[in-house]
């Protein structure tokens, strides 16, 4: 297998937590968090890829979840000692994929509004299933057409409508130039349709989050995975959406301090 090349910030001291961001995002979303952590952590963050400073890694029209595993596989790797992940919508749903591949086994998981909504419950599709394939496609054929508010569908379908509008004009940029990325990770999360029992394989310990205020499809997935992971623990943060680790920095951060205290770690 390919060896990647990614970004790996890494500060401070004590257990180390690796933190994989989302979508249109790079180690900066951490920011405020590792602030709240006080240094008494090992924290270290990579972008995934074709964001920030990770190359693309996923070639032509292969958008399969396999080589994000294996991505995700060489940055716990690179940390060198045993790790709790924190992963923020996208970048958890990668570590729940690697960890149910068994190319991963940290310590824990800290799941801030994971997104495998391609997963399968075992009742048949979600109601809200074909309202997101329509948003998919909308995005893809704004991505085609250059649309500079393309990135919008996605972000104000995360938090509420105009949401994209009102970020600051640098952010609003960073997620024009990374919609087509965007719309690679899209494709991949496709690719990623376990049946949420499958989870039951997993034996790592799981903290999953969602705010108060998040949309259906991550409230429905957050509890399909409680309901059958074999140690899993869900929390709800007040007052909060899908960017939650933007906006609610130090309930993040006791949340994280509490998961590791949790597994004595």
């Amino acid at each position: 297998m390919t060896a990647f090349d990614f970004e790996l910030s890494d500060a401070g001291q004590g257990p180390a937590l690796l933190m994989l961001p989302g979508s249109y995002a790079t180690p900066a979303a951490w920011r405020g968090i590792e602030k709240e952590l006080g240094g008494t952590y090992r924290v270290l963050s990579t972008s995934l890829p074709g964001y920030g400073a990770t190359p693309e890694i996923r070639q032509g029209d292969d958008n399969g979840i396999e080589i994000l595993v294996e991505f995700v596989g060489q940055v716990v790797d690179a940390v060198g000692e045993p790790v709790h992940i924190v992963g923020h919508s996208f970048g958890a749903q990668l570590a729940l994929a690697a960890m149910l591949a068994g190319r991963i086994a940290p310590l824990g998981l800290v799941s801030f509004e994971a997104n495998p909504i391609f997963a399968r419950p075992a009742g048949g599709p979600f109601p809200w299933r074909p309202d997101v394939d329509l948003m998919v496609d909308r995005f893809q054929a704004a991505v085609a057409a250059n649309d500079p508010d393309a990135a919008g569908i996605i972000i104000d379908f995360y938090s509420r409508p105009g949401a994209f509008k009102d970020l600051p004009e640098s952010v609003r940029a960073f997620c024009t130039a990374s919609a087509p990325t965007n719309l690679r990770d899209w494709h991949s999360a496709a690719s990623f349709t376990p049946h949420f029992a499958d989870f039951g394989k997993v034996n790592q310990p799981m903290t999953l989050v969602h705010g108060a205020t998040s949309p259906p499809p991550i409230v429905d997935v957050t509890d399909a995975l409680a309901t059958h992971a074999r140690d899993a623990r869900t929390v709800v943060v007040d007052g909060a959406d899908h960017f939650l680790i933007s906006t609610h920095p130090r309930a993040c951060a006791v949340i994280i301090e509490a998961h590791v205290a949790r597994l004595g770690t």
